[in-house]
């Protein structure tokens, strides 16, 4: 049985991979960067309570997930379920190693907030109004300028990826296949 032909995006991930681990330090050096800055920031919009951000987040994903598979479906994702949108403490505390108590406060503290919204005893999702999620609107300052930390990550990345490209294009024998010759020319030939 032959080998699936990897895609795009799978390919562009193993020169990623395979640029860090070649040049290790600048890949480090950038991610380090930007993790500290970033969560430095979070620290500081949260108070310190990185346990908030987590839930909030993983909520937020929930809620992201199930629009995006909305609109890949074609269906109006104000359309969706409650259920589909929303996760238990139960479920938080197993994905983040949180303690399922703290969960609770972290949620009720976020509903305080006006940022989530319970359904029934179980369940939470976020609180939207007029399409927009609450703690979006009220986190926009930190968001932009997450977008534009990670842009400038994602510019270096590129810059170390490509760099990596051209080493190797550089060492990479003669390859006779992209001329159809069996070896390379002699003499102009």
């Amino acid at each position: 049985m032959q080998a699936r032909p990897k895609s795009k995006a799978s390919r562009r991930a193993d020169e990623a991979l395979a640029a860090f681990e070649a040049d290790y330090m600048a890949y480090q050096y950038r991610w380090v960067e930007f993790f500290i800055e970033h969560m430095a920031d979070l620290s500081r919009t949260f108070r310190g309570d990185l346990q908030l951000m987590m839930v909030l987040a993983l909520v937020g994903q929930v809620h992201m997930r199930a629009v995006r598979a909305a609109r890949k479906a074609g269906t109006d994702p104000s359309a969706i379920p409650a259920e589909r949108l929303s996760i238990n403490a139960s479920r938080i505390a197993d994905v983040t190693a949180i303690p399922r108590e703290t969960v609770r406060r972290r949620l009720t503290a976020l509903e305080r907030k006006g940022w989530l919204l319970r359904n029934g005893e179980a369940s939470w999702q976020l609180a939207v109004e007029g399409g927009k999620a609450t703690a979006r609107v009220d986190l926009e300052v930190i968001d932009r300028r997450a977008m534009v930390r990670l842009a400038r990550l994602f510019s270096d990345f590129e810059a170390l990826i490509d760099m990596q490209a051209r080493r190797v294009a550089d060492q990479a024998p003669w390859q006779g296949a992209q001329t159809g010759h069996a070896e390379p020319p002699r003499d102009g030939v």
